[in-house]
């Protein structure tokens, strides 16, 4: 049985403008860790983030922690939940082994995240989407209430198991000191090599540090990062069931619900964290980043659903729509553009490119992330007048369906 691409006509131009949006606010959210040495930063598990000493830079960073911050991996997530459920139906409909065929997607997804993690970026979540999702078909056919249960049950152990453990990190590092296993002349040495290597190393040189002080834990650490991305699928997986982007005027009152409840409960949250985060609240800066992270783990995702639904309600307007049409053209092409910001960001700051690390202000970065975005949606609003998917898109979806992978079942 062959499936046919998805047509225009067929698809639900909400998601895709929505996962344009996401790709937006993913790179915003990325550009720090493109330019900086965020995934290794060990002066902020013990004195906490500082606010630059620049007002305009301050105010981005500002920005970015309260708006963007932890609110658009959930959002893509949320959105990977729903593609699974479109997905597994539509091949259910065609009397095909469902979850022989989701598997085998998911395979391309982790070897695509593997080559991309090691490689490229050490920021990778297309590894941790595939490993999670392989645990999706078991909640397919649970009943709602079942689905609603595991999320809140999911995040709030993940946000509990972060807090300890982004704790028990800078409890260790201050331990490390204080008893002289480490002085700050050491951390400040290892991030000067660090940022020389990032800033003038060749191709082999990055990937060789990256892989030996970031990928390697990322790699080993993603057990700790399933239970925060699993709920969220399961979000998106409970929304398709209810059929609230198939029919979003028959869902407008669970849609304004869930409005309201994302931005009462998110942005006081959001608010809380971003103080922690950055010592305006009298903490020990050791447990600053702890705390700070395990409120985001609650607050990102409840923030998240204030933005898809207050999106979801303005779409309704006909206007708002057209308006936001050509942002729907990048979000078509997701992942083919969420590895293309990566191959410009790295080119631009790491040695084998231009050679920016650790050179580069917030708002400068911002700046940055908002040509490469602009530049994207024209060039994917381009691109699909001539082709039906974006490249890799395409490449994925006959990986999915070759192999007799897509035969009937008995």
């Amino acid at each position: 049985m062959k499936l046919t691409a998805t047509m225009p006509s067929e698809r639900i131009h909400e998601l895709d403008m929505i996962r344009g949006i996401a790709l937006f606010g993913i790179l915003m959210a990325n550009m720090i860790a493109f330019k900086t040495l965020a995934f290794t930063d060990a002066s902020s598990m013990l004195e906490g983030k500082a606010l630059s000493e620049n007002r305009l830079d301050a105010n981005v960073q500002l920005f970015i922690s309260f708006f963007v911050d932890g609110k658009f991996y959930p959002m893509f997530s949320l959105l990977f939940g729903l593609g699974f459920f479109i997905f597994y139906t539509r091949v259910l409909a065609k009397n095909m082994a469902a979850t022989r065929v989701f598997y085998r997607r998911i395979v391309f997804l982790l070897v695509v995240g593997l080559v991309h993690l090691l490689l490229l970026w050490s920021g990778d979540i297309l590894y941790t989407y595939a490993l999670t999702a392989l645990l999706l078909p078991l909640f397919f056919h649970r009943k709602q209430k079942t689905l609603i249960t595991w999320t809140i049950a999911l995040m709030l152990v993940s946000a509990v198991t972060m807090t300890c453990y982004m704790l028990f990190l800078g409890v260790s590092m201050e331990f490390g000191l204080r008893e002289g296993l480490m002085t700050m002349e050491d951390i400040a040495g290892d991030t000067a090599s660090a940022l020389a290597t990032m800033a003038n190393g060749t191709y082999l040189q990055i990937v060789e540090y990256r892989f030996f002080n970031e990928s390697f834990f990322q790699l080993f650490t993603v057990i700790f990062v399933i239970p925060g991305i699993l709920p969220l699928f399961l979000i998106g997986l409970s929304m398709g069931k209810a059929g609230m982007f198939h029919d979003v005027k028959a869902n407008v009152t669970r849609w304004k619900r869930l409005c309201w409840i994302g931005f009462l409960a998110g942005f006081p949250l959001t608010l809380l964290e971003v103080s922690i985060r950055y010592n305006l609240i009298d903490i020990n800066p050791v447990f600053t980043q702890g705390l700070a992270e395990g409120i985001r783990m609650l607050a990102g995702p409840l923030q998240m659903l204030f933005y898809v639904s207050a999106f979801v309600l303005l779409l309704q307007k006909g206007t708002v729509a057209r308006l936001f049409m050509p942002i729907a053209s990048a979000g078509r092409m997701a992942l083919t553009n969420y590895l293309l910001q990566t191959i410009v960001a790295t080119t631009i700051f790491y040695g084998y490119g231009f050679g920016l690390f650790g050179s580069v202000s917030s708002s400068q970065g911002l700046l940055i992330a908002i040509v490469i975005y602009a530049t994207q949606v024209i060039l994917s609003h381009l691109y699909l007048k001539k082709w039906k998917q974006g490249p890799l898109e395409a490449l994925w979806r006959k990986w999915t369906y070759s192999g007799g992978a897509a035969k009937r079942t008995a």
